[in-house]
């Protein structure tokens, strides 16, 4: 999603609600398979909706816990599949690394 100055011209009101619905598109397809045609269309009631609703206010969104997928990472590594795990969750290796040292206290090594 695209971060944006506080204040904004009409225009880059309207493109970034055209950004917001193409990142809805994008995460409903994504996240359950919805055909694009059917996701444009609930993506387009959204943005509607949240620009009535809220339009103009800051809105929290927290990220997702991640204790779960660390745990995972911590129970999988061996010492020898960094490369593996790193491909499987989307991580550097740096990260997966990290993930690592905070529970274990290995060195942080790439």
């Amino acid at each position: 999603m695209t971060v944006l100055p506080t204040e904004l011209s009409p225009g880059q009101t309207e493109d970034a609600a055209v950004q917001l619905e193409q990142d809805f598109i994008r995460i409903v397809r994504e996240e359950i398979g919805m055909h694009e045609q059917m996701a444009t269309v609930f993506a387009q009631a959204l943005v509607r909706g949240l620009r009535r609703r809220l339009g103009g206010q800051e809105i929290y969104i927290p990220a997702p816990n991640k204790s779960a997928r660390d745990a995972a990472i911590r129970k999988q590594f061996d010492g020898r599949n960094i490369d593996e795990i790193s491909r499987n969750f989307g991580l550097s290796r740096t990260r997966v690394y990290e993930i690592l040292r905070s529970a274990s206290k290995l060195p942080l090594k790439n």
